[in-house]
């Protein structure tokens, strides 16, 4: 392996390859890859056995199906096999499963195809990335996964590039750039398959970026759409910035986590972040459209249909982009009916649900303690409580990183919830006033955490809003959910544990303590007749030691206790 390598970073030196690839698979390996043809992402909900896009579903449900592990025999879950990362970083990608062919994505760019059903290595690639890079990452270098169509995998690296890989070799196929990752842009969320298309977001909201959602023909990699989230001026919204100033070039709305899809309406919803600068308002007043909210894009065109704001013109940082759920046919206690609904759990506090065919709210609720701002539960309009002005700090709650974070949720049609990740967390706010500069920080301030801080997992009746179960979590909650039709939901925390709970009652039937914190999603498979649930484990050691902190006050004593080594781990029955 070694002298491969090494030849690898010799020809990525003189220009003539951008990747080191891998290739140690038996031959005939590659004839169990099923070709993932449109019709198949559609009825993706139909193929309990595979996972073959990010949120498992367009409707971003995360629900399986699969039964086969339950109530009744959850509590006999074993290992099956792991897979090392290697490297002490967070991991954040969900697995892609097609017909027992998994492929994950590691931090720093790493893309790995595995056998299933054993954890065997058959190829995999790491991009070649340029050593500025660092210098323009927000949140470490995290990547969130991969899409699939036909016999293709489309992946986004760190330094701004979507590739097209052949999925049985690992044969670049395409290779576009789709930004200057020196202005800041970058890519860590996974593609999103649409149409023939694969539509990318952007990150890089704090290095002043203008976002965007960019569309790419899935064969050959041309650029068919690109929709700004910041309008420029004489674009409906520019008159929400300020028009003596080029403030809307520099504006933020980052797109960095993937969205869904409405066949039927043949639009995308898509969240956008954070206005920038984060955290000085008063160089961009008004609400700063279209940042901080959700966007729903004609899919073959681009074009915005409509808009909601979450947090019009956010000053805390509560980026907008948590996934959007779809859901069906919800009934009102009023008896009203909401024949198309989104819902969406903000880091702002609360928990939305609006009708997706025109973005009109239909109500919000606050599922943490909440003081920054106001949300009027019947017109959804928004009163800052605090506001954080030059010179000045400011308490607040929640926190830019609490609320709900990007780790999804997920909802279960059976019991009609919602299972929300939660972070219980205040901060204290400054701002300053700060210039331009390409490829530097752009936040205008910042923010403190400040304990005590902690996390539950929490279950919402989508028709109401009304919370009915919770489970505190003692440090703050940064896993994702998967929620099973054998009455489950399975997620994770940062003391290393993936749990499984009762998804009616959430009482706790299973516990696993892993290698290290639990940051990224759950997702469950099945082969030959058998069902698994798989979950990446690894935090980077910054952030590791920044939430014992908070979750032990000053006591250092236990921080031996939260560890540190990144692993995929997969779960079965016994034998």
């Amino acid at each position: 392996m070694y002298p491969l390598r090494r030849l690898g970073q010799l020809l990525s030196r003189i220009g003539l390859s951008l990747f080191f690839v891998l290739i140690i698979a038996p031959s005939g390996w590659a004839l169990n890859w099923a070709h993932v043809g449109e019709g198949r992402l559609l009825a993706a909900e139909i193929e309990p056995e595979n996972w073959l896009m990010v949120n498992r579903t367009y409707d971003s449900k995360r629900y399986s199906p699969l039964n086969r592990i339950n109530t009744k025999n959850v509590n006999t879950l074993v290992p099956k096999w792991t897979f090392s990362m290697r490297i002490l970083a967070n991991q954040e990608t969900t697995p892609i499963v097609n017909n027992g062919i998994m492929i994950i994505t590691g931090a720093w760019s790493k893309l790995y195809v595995l056998d299933a059903r054993t954890g065997a290595l058959l190829w995999m690639r790491e991009a070649k990335l340029p050593r500025d890079l660092p210098a323009v990452l927000c949140c470490d270098a995290v990547n969130r996964g991969v899409a699939v169509l036909g016999d293709t995998i489309y992946w986004a690296t760190l330094d701004a590039h979507l590739v097209a890989l052949e999925a049985r070799t690992g044969r670049v196929i395409w290779d576009v750039t789709v930004e200057d990752y020196k202005a800041g842009h970058t890519l860590t969320a996974a593609p999103l398959v649409v149409k023939g298309k694969v539509v990318i977001g952007i990150a890089g909201g704090e290095f002043g970026i203008r976002g965007f959602l960019q569309a790419f023909d899935a064969h050959t990699g041309r650029g068919l759409w690109k929709s700004y989230t910041v309008p420029a001026p004489g674009e409906v919204g520019s008159e929400t910035w300020p028009s003596d100033s080029d403030a809307w070039k520099h504006g933020g709305g980052a797109t960095w986590v993937t969205g869904s899809y409405d066949p039927e309406l043949n639009l995308i919803y898509w969240g956008t972040g954070n206005p920038g600068p984060n955290f000085n308002g008063d160089v961009r007043p008004g609400n700063n459209l279209y940042t901080a909210g959700v966007l729903a894009l004609d899919a073959d065109t681009g074009k915005i249909k409509w808009f909601y704001q979450w947090t019009p013109h956010d000053v805390w940082d509560y980026d907008g982009v948590n996934e959007m759920v779809l859901v069906d046919n919800v009934k009102r206690p009023n008896g009203t009916m909401i024949k198309k609904g989104l819902i969406h759990a903000d880091k702002n506090g609360h928990f939305y649900l609006l009708d997706r065919t025109n973005g009109k709210f239909i109500y919000a609720r606050p599922f943490v303690y909440v003081d920054s701002i106001k949300v009027d539960p019947t017109t959804g309009n928004v009163t800052a409580l605090k506001w954080p002005k030059e010179g000045q700090r400011v308490l607040a709650c929640p926190h830019g990183s609490a609320g709900k974070n990007w780790q999804p949720m997920s909802y279960n049609p059976q019991t009609g919830l919602v299972y929300v990740p939660a972070v219980e967390m205040c901060g204290r706010f400054f701002s300053r006033r700060m210039n331009y500069r390409k490829g530097r920080y752009y936040g205008g301030g910042g923010h403190k955490m400040l304990p005590p801080a902690w996390g539950h997992l929490t279950a919402i009746e989508i028709s109401s809003g009304r919370t009915v179960w919770e489970r505190v979590t003692q440090f703050p909650m940064f896993a994702g959910t998967v929620t099973t039709a054998g009455g489950l939901v399975f997620s994770g925390n940062s003391e290393g544990e993936l749990i499984a709970l009762d998804a009616w009652t959430g009482e706790l039937l299973w516990q696993f303590r892993t290698s290290s914190e639990l940051v990224s999603a759950p997702m469950t498979f099945a082969i030959d007749g058998k069902q698994y649930v798989a979950m990446m484990t690894g935090m980077g050691v910054p952030q590791s030691t920044r939430l014992a902190r908070l979750a032990l006050h000053t006591d250092m004593s236990r921080l031996g206790e939260v560890p540190g080594s990144p692993m995929l781990y997969v779960f079965g029955l016994p034998e």
